[in-house]
C-alpha cells in the first residue's frame, strides 16, 4: 500500500524519497566491516568478503525498495537514495554502495535481504538476482516431478548449483559429484548429518513477522570511544615507541575501528527524517592529514559525537525543550532542530607529508620525506602531519589556497543542504576548531574578498590560537579602535564566542584584544551539565578546590561593574551577552602532557561544551549596540 504526502514546493526528487511511504517487509542491509573503498587509498582493495551486516531502519528499508522497484522497472532513473540518521548517508542502487552524503568516507556493500544463508547473512545481489530467476520457474503448489536443480553462471564461493527443497529453502552446491544419490538425500534432509558438501540458503518470509530478519541486524553495542582516547593510546605509536602494533594497526585494526564507527556514531528510529532550523558547519584545524594513515583520526567522527551529545543533553533537559516550544517548533520534545556537519578542507590541500608522494605541484621540488632528517622519526612524523599545517597557514601561497577551498566548502555545503533539506529556512553558524578557528575569522573578516552565500548568526571558536596570531599581528578585536600602529578587525557574524580548556595549550582569550582591562578580569566558566547518569567529573577534594577559586573569581568578576559605557559598548557589539571567553573547569590535577594533549582535541566529546552550544544556539536574542558595518 502507498501514501502520497506531497508538499508542493518541493522538487519531485525530494518529494519522492522524502515523502513516500511503503508498506513494505523487504529489508535492506549494509555491510559494516569490510569497506568496499576508502578515500584516500586509491590503491585499497577488500581481502575478503563483508562479514557482519547491519539491517536499514524499517523507513529506510521501505524507501529502498520503492526506489528499488521503480529503477529495475525503468519507471525511474534516480538510483540514489538517501537514508540513516538525518539522512546523512546515500545508498546508490546501481553499485549497490553505502556512502556519506556530506564528506569523504569509506564506502560499504548495501545488500537487499531476500536470501539468507545459515549464519543469517543476507546473500550478494549477483547471486540474489540468480536465485530469484530460478526461483521464479518453480512452481512449488505442483507435486508432480520438475527440474528443481539449475546451473548457477556467477563464480561463487558457495558454489554454483542450486538445489530447490521449498518455497522457503535452497541448496547452493559446488558440485554434485555424487550424482542423483546426493541429490535425494540432501532432498530428504538427510545431507547435514552426513556432512554433505552444500551450503543452505533460505529466503526470507515477506509475508511473515520477519522475527528471523531482524535478528540479522548486528548489534550496535561496541562503541568507537573518545576521539582523545584513541590519541592517547595512538600517542606511543606515532612516537615510534610501538612500532609492532603500528603494523597490526594498519592491517587490522584499522577496518575494525572504521566498524565501530560506522556501527555505533549513528542512531536510526522509526524515521530518520526531522525538521531542522539550525545548521552548524563546523571546520577542523590541524592534523587531519592524519586521518589518510588513520583513518579513525577523522573530523566527521569526531562532529558524529558532537551530534550525538547534542542530542542526548537535549532528550534530557526540559529548559532546553522550552527554548524550541517557545519558538513554536511543533516537534519541540524530540527534535533540537540542529544539524552539524563538518567542513574538511586539509584533503584539498596539495601538500603532501606522505613519505610515498610524489611532489606533483613542483617537481623540481623535494618532498617532505626527502628533507626530513633520520633521527627521532616518529616525532618528525607527527609534527610533519600535525604542526606543518600551520606552517602552511603562515605562507602566503597556501593560506590563500586554504581561505579559498573552505569558503568553496562552506558555500558547497549550505547549497547542498537546502537541497537536501527542502524546508530548511533557519539560521547558519560555524564552529571553529584551533586552525579552523583562525581561517574563519579571516574569512569573517574578509567577506568582500570569501564572500559566503548566507549570513553567519554564532561564530564558535574553540580551542583557538586566534588570540595570539592576532597579538603578534598587532591587530585589536573592534569595529570602532582608531589607534596608531594597530590594526582592528572584526567578524561578520552576530555573536562571537571563544571556548577553550584551561589545560589547552593552543588555546588563547580574545577580550583583552578589544581592551587589555579584560585581562585582569577572569573568562566565564560553563556550567556542568548534570544529566542522569552525570553527576561531577571532578573529585570531591578537585571539587572544593574549584569552590575556593569560584569565590575568588566572583570578587574579580565584580571589578567590570566599574567598566566605561565605550568597553561595555565594544563586547555588547561582539557578543549579546557581552562576554567572549568561555572556559570549561579543569579536571582536578590536569597538568601532564597527555593532559594537555587531550584537552585540545576532547572539546567535541564534552557534554559541558554540547549544552553551552545549544543554549546559545536555541535562545531568541537581540544583539545590544551591534553596529553593522
Amino acid at each position: 500500500m502507498l501514501h502520497l504526502r506531497i508538499h508542493c514546493k518541493w522538487p519531485l526528487l525530494l518529494r519522492r524519497w522524502i515523502t513516500t511511504k511503503v508498506s513494505t517487509k523487504q529489508p535492506w542491509f549494509y555491510a559494516s566491516d569490510v569497506p568496499k573503498s576508502k578515500p584516500y587509498n586509491v590503491d585499497y582493495i577488500p581481502n575478503k568478503p563483508p562479514e557482519r551486516f547491519v539491517k536499514f531502519c524499517q523507513d529506510d528499508c521501505g524507501r529502498l525498495e520503492a526506489s528499488y522497484q521503480r529503477w529495475i522497472n525503468k519507471q525511474d532513473d534516480s538510483v540514489i537514495v538517501p537514508v540513516n540518521e538525518d539522512l546523512l548517508f546515500d545508498v546508490n542502487l546501481r553499485k549497490m554502495e553505502l556512502s556519506p552524503a556530506y564528506w569523504k568516507a569509506p564506502t560499504y556493500e548495501v545488500r537487499r535481504g531476500l536470501w539468507f544463508d545459515s549464519l543469517d547473512r543476507p546473500l550478494t545481489a549477483e547471486l540474489t538476482q540468480e536465485l530469484e530467476e530460478h526461483y521464479s520457474k518453480m512452481d512449488f503448489n505442483v507435486k508432480s516431478s520438475q527440474n528443481d536443480v539449475f546451473k548457477l553462471q556467477g563464480d561463487y564461493e558457495q558454489g554454483n548449483i542450486v538445489l530447490f527443497m521449498d518455497k522457503g529453502t535452497a541448496y547452493i552446491l559446488p558440485d554434485i559429484d555424487g550424482g542423483d544419490l546426493q541429490l535425494s538425500l540432501i532432498r530428504a534432509n538427510i545431507a547435514p548429518s552426513l556432512s554433505l558438501k552444500g551450503t543452505k540458503v533460505v529466503r526470507a518470509d515477506l509475508k511473515g513477522n520477519n522475527e528471523n530478519v531482524e535478528a540479522n541486524s548486528h548489534s550496535k553495542g561496541s562503541q568507537l570511544g573518545k576521539l582523545s582516547d584513541l590519541i592517547t593510546w595512538e600517542l606511543p605509536n606515532l612516537l615510534g615507541t610501538n612500532d609492532s602494533e603500528v603494523k597490526g594497526l594498519e592491517n587490522e585494526k584499522e577496518n575494525e575501528i572504521l566498524s565501530k564507527e560506522i556501527e555505533s556514531d549513528y542512531k536510526c528510529g522509526p524515521s530518520n527524517v526531522r525538521n531542522v532550523n539550525h545548521l552548524v558547519l563546523c571546520v577542523h584545524g590541524i592534523g587531519q592529514t592524519l586521518g589518510k594513515k588513520y583513518e579513525y583520526v577523522n573530523f566527521a567522527h569526531t562532529i558524529n559525537q558532537l551530534r550525538t551529545n547534542m542530542k542526548k543533553v537535549y532528550a534530557e533537559s526540559p529548559s532546553l525543550k522550552k527554548l524550541n516550544q517557545n519558538n513554536d517548533f511543533s516537534d519541540w520534545n524530540t527534535n533540537c532542530n540542529i544539524q552539524v556537519l563538518p567542513i574538511t578542507w586539509r584533503h584539498e590541500i596539495g601538500f603532501q607529508t606522505d613519505a610515498a608522494k610524489d611532489n606533483t605541484e613542483n617537481p623540481n621540488l623535494p618532498t617532505l620525506a626527502d628533507i626530513t632528517v633520520d633521527g627521532v622519526l616518529g616525532l618528525r612524523k607527527l609534527l610533519g602531519d600535525v604542526a606543518l599545517d600551520i606552517l602552511l597557514y603562515s605562507e602566503p601561497y597556501y593560506r590563500e589556497m586554504i581561505r579559498n577551498q573552505v569558503t568553496r566548502q562552506l558555500n558547497e555545503m549550505y547549497h547542498q543542504f537546502q537541497r537536501r533539506t527542502p524546508r530548511f529556512n533557519g539560521e547558519v553558524h560555524f564552529i571553529g576548531h584551533s586552525l579552523g578557528s583562525l581561517i574563519l575569522w579571516d574569512i569573517l573578516c574578509q567577506q568582500h574578498k570569501y564572500k559566503l552565500d548566507f549570513d553567519v548568526q554564532n561564530y564558535f571558536c574553540v580551542g583557538s590560537p586566534i588570540g595570539v596570531f592576532k597579538l603578534i599581528q598587532r591587530t585589536k578585536i573592534d569595529g570602532t579602535v582608531n589607534e596608531k600602529d594597530l590594526h582592528r578587525e572584526q567578524p561578520d557574524c552576530r555573536d562571537l564566542y571563544n571556548l577553550f580548556h584551561v589545560c589547552d595549550p593552543i588555546a588563547y582569550r580574545l577580550e583583552p584584544l578589544v581592551d587589555i582591562r579584560m585581562s585582569e578580569i577572569e573568562q566565564c566558566y560553563l556550567q556542568h551539565w548534570t544529566g542522569e547518569g552525570i553527576a561531577s567529573r571532578m573529585l570531591e577534594i578537585g571539587e572544593n578546590l574549584w569552590k575556593d577559586k569560584s569565590e575568588k573569581s566572583k570578587k574579580r568578576k565584580g571589578k567590570q561593574q566599574d567598566l566605561d559605557s565605550l568597553l561595555t559598548s565594544k563586547l555588547l557589539n561582539l557578543n549579546y551577552k557581552g562576554r567572549l571567553d568561555y572556559s570549561l573547569p579543569p579536571g582536578f590535577l590536569e597538568v601532564d602532557f597527555i593532559s594537555a594533549a587531550k584537552a585540545h582535541i576532547s572539546y567535541f566529546e564534552d557534554v559541558d561544551i554540547a549544552n553551552f552550544l545549544l543554549k546559545e544556539i536555541l535562545c531568541q536574542h537581540k544583539q545590544s549596540g551591534r553596529k553593522k558595518e
